[in-house]
């Protein structure tokens, strides 16, 4: 419920937290808040929802190594690449070298920014 009072000329109005049975106020997540996964008392916002995700295009015709910086700060994340022209699903093999970044090995190097890559965080 919301309460109204007044007092020495001052209105005051509160209202009691939201939950998952309570209408009620909520607090917005910070990205960092978002990104942990962990509050059940937060409301995540698109900002922070992007935040756990990361979207690239790769490929420059010669290296058939590749890593990407993904910033997400975890190896809990699912990889999935896709032809920019056919959309096609490319396979290869993944290697989440660091909580930051993942190494991405092909057996034909693709042309000039030809593979998307989706990176999303899972925990």
């Amino acid at each position: 419920g919301i309460a109204v009072t007044n007092g020495d000329g001052i209105l005051a109005i509160g209202a009691e937290s939201a939950s998952a049975t309570n209408a009620g106020i909520v607090e917005l997540a910070t990205t960092a808040e978002a990104l942990a996964g962990v509050d059940t008392t937060r409301a995540v916002t698109p900002a922070g929802l992007a935040a756990r995700s990361f979207v690239g295009t790769i490929g420059d015709g010669s290296a058939t190594t590749i890593q990407v910086s993904h910033g997400l700060s975890t190896r809990n994340v699912i990889v999935q690449l896709y032809d920019a022209a056919t959309f096609d699903t490319v396979i290869t093999d993944v290697v989440r070298t660091t909580s930051a970044v993942v190494t991405l090995t092909f057996a034909t190097a693709p042309t000039s920014n030809a593979i998307k890559v989706l990176i999303t965080r899972i925990d």
